[in-house]
């Protein structure tokens, strides 16, 4: 999903953030309304895919990495990295693992409902498995957690304007119009993109990678070689752009953002051709090194084959058998 080019940005205030989620693209694998009777509880392995479970109704535990989790009605749960996870109806449940599940989700598409476990009380769950792909992917992902979990606020809602995306779900689901698939997954995947960034907009630990993306000064310099990878950036010019000396801003910058900003930069600038190289096989290496700043295809692929590790025609001849930039 990318920033539409009619939205004019206050340029004052830097938004690294804004910046990442407008280089990501989301897709819906699957998703459906559960409703559980107890008692159940199932043991869900790892993914590949991003994982959303929202209670539409009762309450659920969730055990992963960490303490277990009480899930309320309302509350929105996000597995961004797929980690395997156990739920149940009550902290002590037995669980099975999900293939001996009766009626499986179906592997793509909607689900409109599915039933499981016994006759005791209900709870109603839209859960979904999401792809996650684009540049800015891997930056977003070290930002995350392995479980968010955001609760309703005062306004009920754990995200601002989820009940109206939930009333748009229900409304597809339940009319079953044309495109009514492909309209509710477009829905479950502005829910997933809402509860990233409300997650991002938390306080972050001092000192980390998520600081780094909500600091000022760091912020300003991210957002500016992000949205103009192109540009020659060294690091003086960076620092004016952060708003201090040259001195001062590299070793903040290091110590937010793990790297020199060069380094930065320049594993930036090999996301985004990686991502053109899979995504736009018809595209001249040529024409993607300039458009990163590289001023020659050889510099380019110089670069490419040190920090990938091959030169860039045979990653795109691979990038079908490989994993996702």
């Amino acid at each position: 999903m990318r920033r539409s080019p009619g939205v004019i940005r206050d340029r004052s205030r830097p938004d690294a953030l804004g910046t990442l989620l407008g280089r990501v693209r989301v897709d819906t694998g699957r998703f459906g309304r559960i409703e559980l009777g107890a008692p159940w509880g199932v043991r869900l392995g790892p993914r590949d895919t991003v994982t959303l479970h929202h209670p539409l109704d009762g309450e659920m535990w969730l055990e992963a990495d960490g303490p277990m989790l009480r899930i309320g009605p309302g509350d929105l749960v996000i597995l961004p990295h797929g980690v395997p996870h156990s739920l149940k109806y009550r902290p002590d449940a037995r669980v099975m693992a999900e293939e001996h599940w009766q009626s499986p989700l179906p592997e793509n598409g909607l689900s409109v409902r599915r039933r499981f476990g016994g006759d005791g009380a209900r709870t109603v769950v839209l859960c979904a498995e999401l792809t996650l792909t684009g540049a800015a992917r891997g930056l977003l992902m070290r930002a995350l957690p392995p479980v968010i979990h955001l609760q309703p606020d005062a306004g009920g809602d754990p995200v601002p304007g989820l009940r109206r995306i939930l009333d748009g779900l229900r409304e597809e689901v339940r009319d079953g119009r044309s495109a009514s698939p492909l309209l509710a997954a477009r829905l479950v995947e502005v829910l997933l993109l809402q509860g990233i960034r409300a997650e991002l907009e938390r306080p972050a630990a001092a000192g980390t990678w998520r600081a780094a993306l909500g600091d000022d000064r760091v912020g300003r310099a991210l957002d500016a070689l992000y949205e103009a990878p192109g540009h020659p950036w060294t690091v003086a010019e960076l620092a004016r752009v952060a708003g201090m000396s040259r001195t001062a801003f590299a070793p903040l910058f290091r110590e937010l953002v793990g790297e020199s900003p060069i380094a930065h930069l320049t594993g930036w600038r090999m996301a985004l051709a990686k991502t053109a190289l899979c995504e736009q096989p018809d595209l001249p290496v040529g024409r993607i090194a300039a458009s990163i700043g590289y001023s020659s295809e050889f510099a380019f692929s110089a670069a490419f084959r040190r920090v990938v590790g091959m030169p860039p025609g045979r990653y795109r001849a691979t990038a079908g058998t490989t994993s996702t930039p």
